[in-house]
């Protein structure tokens, strides 16, 4: 069974947006710092907005602007964000296989070695980031 996508750490700082554009529901959202609003567009970079949400200010802190949100009540499963071929920087998980960071777990990115850590917190991240 396929599982909620999860956005982790490869994302900060990188945004590449591929998963917004294959994304059927728009539930991958970017904050928007001066209007204190996570938003979704049609296309990456579209200017097309579909869906926006109130974040939660203690949760939106930690990353800001620099990482894409999934919202997982609007998440369908549908894996197409998590396809090897769309995220560059394989930031994109489901959720039951983001890398936990033990030594037998998927490595999460290989060649960087100040990543590879417990990714499980973005899955609780992403869930209390939505506030409404």
């Amino acid at each position: 069974m396929a599982g909620l996508a999860i956005i982790t750490e490869a994302c900060i700082d990188v945004k590449d947006r591929a998963c917004v554009d294959v994304c059927p529901v728009q539930c991958i959202y970017e904050f928007d710092a001066a209007k204190n609003l996570l938003f979704s567009e049609a296309e990456a970079g579209s200017g097309v907005i579909e869906n926006t949400h109130t974040p939660n200010s203690d949760q939106i802190a930690v990353f800001g602007d620099s990482i894409l949100y999934v919202n997982l009540d609007e998440c369908t499963s549908c894996t197409a964000c998590y396809q090897p071929d769309v995220c560059p920087v394989g930031a994109i998980y489901s959720e039951e296989h983001v890398p936990d960071g033990s030594a037998t777990s998927a490595k999460y990115n290989a060649e960087d070695q100040n990543k590879g850590h417990d990714h499980t917190y973005f899955v609780q991240h992403s869930r209390e980031v939505f506030a409404d």
